[in-house]
């Protein structure tokens, strides 16, 4: 089952210490195992050249017993520390020299098999009364060209040895109890020192209401991973202030809509109550209220469209639209209104472009868009459609020769309610959801909105469909429905 703990520093702690121990305790026991290699490798340097000595006497002067009791005897009686033994065996195995006391303290038995080589390894041994000595066998000539071949026992004492490594695994354990105290404090310190930019942040995120998105964090001097948590935490926050504000904009702008017609109709309701009137003044009043109605179910379901764009998960009718079909159905839909108003509609043909999409919603699309510019173009204009092909898209236009549109409004013209010429009335111009709808259709597709204008010359919208579907998809209506912008 894992462990779970109550903090991000008790985390970091935990790991720091386990992190930081785990290596020191690597470094401690490769040095460890280095100073008894070195130590091994020294006894057994040692053993190898009084082997050596011995093998020397034995192939150039092997009746030289006085020089070989030297070696055996005296040599090693002389030393005080780091004591050794030899013992040399004939063939059969008798024993003909000896250290004094190798025979009770080291038997022959112990001894470890015979080795041959000039460089021959060690083996520990354990002596009668329990010391730890470091012994080798080997196979010595004697005398010059001669198949006779006496054995050397040679055993160092390790007791020095044992006792050097004895104090360094103390202090390696104390070290380690040590760093097993002290690695959890310092860990938890960094932890805390880590952490600290990420309450400060957590700190101002509790502080972060509806009311108070105006506030941001400081990034300065954060480490740079945490500079760019801030930064993107920032982004968020700017985002949700200008989703609130325009929701705020949006829910006013709303209310003032929808008041609007309701009062009317209130209006004459209560001016046809006021006294008894005749039957055409009746019907005047119900067609008035009912010209009303009819303006406040298009707000209300141009608004509900527009909520539905915004959800993921509906789904589009897609199917392989030919654009020229599409252009020719809105041009036939308004091309009365157009000789009417004088203006010149043309369609440039688009033959064989076909792209996936909803035809319903991509005919709104651009009825919206001649409507606006029937609306802002005077007679002897002319407002043409156009279709083209482009990398993985097609590019739909509708370019007007009208009045053009300011620079500084251009930004905020598919913004929803939003109209150039703010003395319009919905009554004169429209509810400004025209150009939303666009736009909230062209996301749909997976497509992008662009809009070029100058004052006095005109307006060109494009829209960017891609040829493979997109993601964004919510269902569409039956027929043309036009939102005035």
């Amino acid at each position: 089952m894992r462990t779970r703990f109550s903090s991000l520093s008790s985390w970091l702690t935990v790991w720091y210490t386990v992190a930081c121990f785990a290596i020191l305790g690597l470094a401690i026991g490769s040095l460890y195992w280095a100073l008894v290699s070195e130590l091994d490798g020294d006894t057994d340097l040692f053993l190898t050249d009084k082997v050596n000595v011995i093998r020397s006497i034995l192939r150039e002067r092997p009746e030289d017993w006085s020089g070989l009791r030297e070696e055996v005897d005296l040599e090693p009686a002389a030393r005080r520390y780091e004591r050794f033994y030899i013992r040399l065996l004939d063939q059969s195995g008798k024993t003909l020299l000896s250290t004094p006391g190798m025979d009770r303290l080291l038997p022959p038995s112990v001894f470890p098999p015979e080795q041959t080589g000039d460089r021959i390894r060690g083996v520990g041994v354990v002596s009668t009364t329990g010391d730890r000595f470091r012994a080798i066998t080997t196979a010595v000539p004697v005398g010059i060209n001669t198949d006779k071949q006496w054995r050397v026992q040679v055993a160092v004492d390790r007791a020095q040895d044992e006792k050097l490594l004895a104090r360094y695994r103390h202090w390696l354990w104390s070290i380690l109890a040590a760093a097993l105290l002290f690695c959890p404090f310092v860990g938890h310190r960094i932890a805390r020192r880590g952490i600290h930019p990420v309450e400060r942040i957590a700190e101002t995120a509790r502080r972060i209401s509806c009311s108070t998105l105006h506030e941001r964090i400081q990034a300065a001097g954060y480490p740079v991973e945490l500079a760019a948590l801030a930064n993107t935490f920032n982004a968020m926050l700017d985002r949700l202030e200008d989703s609130f504000s325009r929701l705020s904009d949006f829910s006013a702008d709303i209310a003032h809509e929808l008041r609007t017609p309701v009062n009317n109709i209130r209006g004459e309701a209560e001016v046809a109550l006021a006294r008894a009137r005749s039957v055409e003044e009746y019907r005047e009043v119900l067609g008035s209220c009912l010209e009303e109605a009819v303006r406040l179910s298009e707000l209300i379901g141009n608004l509900l469209f527009l909520a539905r764009a915004e959800s993921p998960g509906d789904h589009l009718t897609r199917e392989s639209t030919e654009v020229s079909q599409v252009f020719q159905a809105v041009h036939d839909y308004f091309e009365p209104a157009a000789t009417e108003s004088g203006v010149q509609l043309t369609t440039e043909r688009a033959e064989g472009l076909i792209i996936p999409a909803d035809r319903m919603l991509l005919q709104r699309a651009l009825a919206n868009l001649v409507s606006n510019a029937l609306a802002h173009t005077p007679s002897g204009g002319k407002i043409t459609l156009r279709a083209y092909q482009q990398p993985g898209a097609v590019c739909l236009e509708v370019q007007d020769t009208g009045i053009g549109i300011p620079p500084d409004a251009l930004p905020r013209v598919f913004d929803r309610f939003y109209r150039v010429d703010p003395a319009r009335s919905s009554r004169s111009g429209g509810t400004g959801l025209g150009l939303a709808i666009v736009k909230g259709i062209v996301t749909m597709h997976g497509g992008t909105v662009d809009i070029r204008s100058e004052v006095g010359v005109g307006t060109t919208v494009s829209l960017l469909l891609p040829v493979q579907p997109g993601n964004h998809t919510i269902p569409g209506p039956s027929r043309i429905a036009v939102a005035n912008g």
